[in-house]
């Protein structure tokens, strides 16, 4: 059996369109523990509705917001099945999505399967859901082959992977966090993973929400970016220290979207956060040292790491205006 993990917060605008999706898989072996994380319109009360409806159904509420990662982490402590999977309520999945997961994990045997995703927008919440979709290539990999080939070129989210269950004793979300918490949680399970397959198969839409956490105005949970990337390099210096240079290079980046969040700040909103921007400026110095990092670096990332390196108020103040 298959436990399908969804963390709500507010979701009645996006509930129908996710959960009717699971409603309609091919495979049908599955529990769905939804976690109310106490929303304030709807969410609860659709849950429930729901839940009357099919008894493979379990509604946990929480009576305050302690965040997607606390709700994850419950919904794990629940689960009764073998396998687990996390779905955004937000997001929706193809209706042979479990059941492509599934026959990979039986033709593998592999701890981790992970699919590709479809972005979506408003403009696209159509009836996409019901559409199968067939996949052509599936890579295999250890743990150090998925961190430099995949995790480590921009696949840090936990949804749109089936876990084998036990990969995922004594594993949970980094609570407290709002940016960054898949990214460290991947990291755990897969080093408890001797095989990770990815497929190419697009069952998973994910939805491109235009008031999501990386949409919003500068908050100190914006620094969550930089503090995740400095624990995952630290991990990684322990047991891959081959891949040092491209986390450094990742947490630069991760820097640089910070300064452009601070950036956007009027100078008068900027002065309450001059130890946050003094943080992002020391540790770039320190990330940025080696000249090697160029390599890894997305295009135009190395003329804006030099204008920083030298001239930091003016590449806030540059960053700002083109914007």
């Amino acid at each position: 059996m298959i436990s399908i993990i969804v963390p709500i917060y507010n979701g009645e605008k996006y509930i129908e369109d996710c959960l009717k999706s699971i409603f309609v898989q091919t495979y049908e072996e599955w529990e769905l523990i939804l976690i109310d994380n106490a929303s304030t319109d709807d969410s609860l009360e659709l849950c429930k509705m729901y839940a009357a409806q099919d008894d493979r159904i379990q509604v946990l509420h929480q009576h305050h917001n302690k965040g997607v990662s606390v709700a994850r982490n419950l919904g794990i402590e629940k689960a009764r099945g073998e396998f687990i999977t996390f779905i955004d309520v937000d997001d929706w999945v193809a209706c042979d999505y479990l059941e492509k997961l599934v026959s990979v994990q039986k033709e593998k045997k592999a701890g981790m399967i992970i699919c590709e995703y479809q972005k979506s927008y408003d403009k696209d919440r159509i009836d996409k859901k019901s559409n199968k979709h067939e996949y052509h290539e599936l890579r295999e990999y250890n743990t150090r082959e998925y961190l430099d080939r995949y995790f480590l070129e921009g696949n840090t989210h936990c949804w749109g992977v089936l876990y084998e269950r036990n990969l995922l004793d004594g594993i949970r979300f980094k609570k407290g966090m709002s940016i960054g918490e898949d990214m460290l949680f991947l990291m755990e399970v897969a080093g408890q993973a001797e095989k990770i397959v990815v497929s190419n198969y697009k069952g998973y839409y994910y939805y491109i929400n235009e008031n999501g956490a990386m949409k919003k105005k500068f908050t100190p949970s914006y620094m969550d970016q930089i503090y995740c990337w400095e624990k995952a390099l630290q991990k990684i210096q322990e047991k891959y220290p081959e891949l040092v240079t491209k986390v450094e290079s990742i947490l630069v980046v991760s820097v640089l979207l910070v300064v452009g969040k601070l950036s956007e700040l009027t100078k008068e909103e900027r002065l309450q956060y001059q130890k946050e921007e003094v943080f992002c400026y020391e540790t770039f110095k320190k990330y940025s040292k080696k000249k090697e990092i160029k390599k890894y670096l997305p295009a135009g990332y190395p003329i804006k790491v030099w204008i920083y390196r030298h001239f930091p108020q003016m590449y806030l103040s540059l960053y700002g205006r083109l914007r």
